[in-house]
């Protein structure tokens, strides 16, 4: 036989055994899941905001304003899935996620104005129940600035989040939230 045909026979057969062995290795995987005590986001870090859990009602200077509901990421356990309906029909969805690579929360959030904005570096702020935030906030008009955006639960039971616009020192919206039975 040409040796060129076994060379070739032999990669392609080579070829076919390694595409099939991740096939292998993930059928694998299916069938035999990792024990919880092994799941990737099972650590204290990844359950820094779990005060956020839940259903809230919001109110802006006494009023209420929207509806918050806060979920786990079915399957993964790895983030936090937020509906945010707004009293004036508007609202939007978020989505938080503990970053190993960066040591801190990331969020990013699509509001019904289709105007997204990706928070970044969330980190505890000391407490166990606050978590803050950096941001760049972009303008209508194409301006932009840094804010911080704290969440922080009280010992109460509300979580009073406030964002602050960090050139200005401004307050951009002050929030409590009530926890709903």
């Amino acid at each position: 036989m040409n040796m060129s045909i076994v060379v070739s026979r032999l990669l392609f057969t080579g070829a076919l055994c390694s595409a099939a062995v991740p096939n292998l290795n993930a059928q694998a995987a299916q069938v035999n899941p990792p024990p919880a005590s092994q799941k990737r986001c099972a650590g204290p870090e990844y359950h820094q905001v779990d005060f956020l859990l839940g259903s809230w009602e919001v109110s802006s200077n006494g009023k209420k304003s929207a509806d918050a509901t806060f979920e786990r990421v079915s399957q993964s356990d790895c983030g936090i899935v937020e509906v945010w309906k707004s009293t004036n029909g508007g609202g939007g969805n978020g989505l938080f996620a503990y970053s190993p690579v960066g040591h801190g929360w990331q969020y990013f959030w699509v509001p019904s104005s289709g105007q997204p904005t990706w928070l970044h570096d969330g980190k505890p702020t000391g407490t166990v129940d606050q978590v803050q935030f950096t941001l760049t906030r972009t303008i209508a008009d194409g301006t932009s600035h840094e804010s911080h955006w704290t969440i922080t639960k009280s010992a109460d039971g509300h979580i009073h989040e406030v964002s602050v616009n960090l050139q200005t020192g401004a307050t951009e919206y002050d929030l409590l939230w009530t926890k709903k039975p």
